[in-house]
């Protein structure tokens, strides 16, 4: 198992709203990384897998999507 503690702070958009990742882990081989979020929002704390998050825009790293 391996465990990164993110130092700058990314913000993705999740099922629960937008949040921003604290940590990366993972498992091993045999499973997903799963990644926590905490929720703007809410301040919840969830975990999420990579399917289930998108990275938010952000136009200074010019990082936009263009899907809608």
């Amino acid at each position: 198992m391996f465990i990164l503690e993110l130092q700058n702070r990314i913000e993705v958009v999740t099922p629960k709203g937008v949040g921003f990742i604290l940590l990366c882990t993972e498992y091993g081989t045999e499973t997903s990384k799963v990644f926590t979020v905490i929720q703007n929002d809410t301040g919840q704390i969830w975990e999420w897998q990579p399917k289930d998050i998108k990275v938010k825009d952000n136009v200074t790293f010019n990082r936009v999507n263009n899907e809608q």
